[in-house]
Parts: C-alpha cells; sequence; structure tokens
C-alpha cells in the first residue's frame, strides 16, 4: 500500500483523536442522540478541545522552544514523558467538567477509561515505548463493545466489528512504517481495553 495512503490513516486515528471518534458513537448511536444538534455538536467539539487541539497546541510549542523533538509525533520515547503527563493531567481536567455537565455513567466511562489510560501510558514511558495508536483505538473498540451491549436497538453491530478490525489494521500500519514494534502495539491494544473495561467495573 502507498505510504502516504498508509500515514493518512495512521493520521486519521491517531491517538489524540480517540476520544472525540468514541464521542462521536455516543452522540450518535446512544440515547444521547435524543439531545438537541447544537448540544450534541458543543460536546464533540468539547471533548476534541481538550484531548486533542489542546494538546496538540501544547506539544507544538514544546516542539518550537526545543523542549521535545518532532511536535505532535513524539517519536523518541524521552520525548513523551513531560508531554504525556500534561495530557494526563487534560484529561482528569476534561473528565470533571463532562462530570460537571451531567452526563450518565455509561457516558462517562469512556472518560474515565481515556484518563487510566493516559495514566498508564504517562508511567509506562517512562521506561518503555507501547504504541498510542494501538491504545487509543482498541479503547474505543471495546467502549463501542460495551455501548451495543447496552443499547443493541440503538448502536449496529457493524460498528464495534469496524473499530475492532481498524485497530487491527492501525496496529499493522505503525509496525509497518517502523513506530513500533509487535510487542509495543499489543501492549498498546491490552493497555487500551483494560482500561475501558475497568472503568467500566467501576462505574
Amino acid at each position: 500500500m502507498n505510504n502516504r495512503i498508509v500515514q493518512s490513516i495512521s493520521n486519521l486515528f491517531h491517538p489524540l483523536l480517540s476520544l472525540t471518534w468514541a464521542t462521536l458513537l455516543l452522540v450518535n448511536f446512544t440515547p444521547l442522540v435524543m439531545l438537541p444538534t447544537v448540544t450534541r455538536w458543543f460536546l464533540v467539539g468539547e471533548v476534541f478541545f481538550y484531548s486533542c487541539m489542546l494538546p496538540s497546541l501544547i506539544f507544538s510549542l514544546l516542539s518550537k522552544i526545543g523542549v521535545v523533538k518532532n511536535g505532535v509525533a513524539l517519536r523518541d520515547r524521552k520525548d513523551r514523558v513531560f508531554p504525556l503527563f500534561i495530557y494526563m493531567m487534560l484529561c482528569y481536567v476534561q473528565l470533571r467538567v463532562l462530570s460537571v455537565q451531567g452526563l450518565p455513567d455509561w457516558a462517562m466511562s469512556c472518560y474515565l477509561g481515556g484518563a487510566f489510560l493516559a495514566t498508564i501510558f504517562a508511567v509506562v514511558t517512562i521506561w518503555w515505548k507501547i504504541s498510542g495508536h494501538a491504545a487509543g483505538n482498541a479503547s474505543v473498540a471495546v467502549a463501542s463493545l460495551y455501548l451495543y451491549y447496552l443499547f443493541p436497538t440503538i448502536l449496529p453491530l457493524w460498528m464495534p466489528v469496524v473499530w475492532i478490525v481498524l485497530t487491527g489494521a492501525v496496529a499493522s500500519i505503525r509496525v509497518h512504517l517502523g513506530r513500533h514494534t509487535m510487542a509495543q502495539v499489543t501492549a498498546g491494544m491490552l493497555a487500551g481495553a483494560l482500561c475501558i473495561v475497568v472503568a467500566n467495573a467501576i462505574d
């Protein structure tokens, strides 16, 4: 496959976009679909701001002042540690903001799982590099399975199936691009899945 296409797929399913993808699932394939359109899109935009736009801006700024290399890509494990702790804090700020807005527990579990995953990444990255792409997409896949279990009449079965296939495809792409080893993408997928399971168990 053309490397440009492969890279585009990798970018589209970047870990910073995982919570936005999960939010799109929530507002279109759960009872949240009954909220006013403006409210639903405000929620998507809010999550995109906290989990993608703001961290991207911060990472780019850190790159410009020489704290990290490669901007948002953060290819060097040592470069990832400080930005990932910043991302972790943003995830918990987002979690607090969303909880104040009164989202139901089954929806909040997606964001709680995301915060758990950010914490695991920030800590593990001190010693080892694991795949954020694999983790982020695995978390969305498991979240979609959970939501299908809760709302089988609203969320179609093909949705979690597609996310499972996407998770495997994106993990393979990361190995193909030489960004990660099989062990790193496998660890990422397990971490992403586990965080959503634990978050749902808590809620």
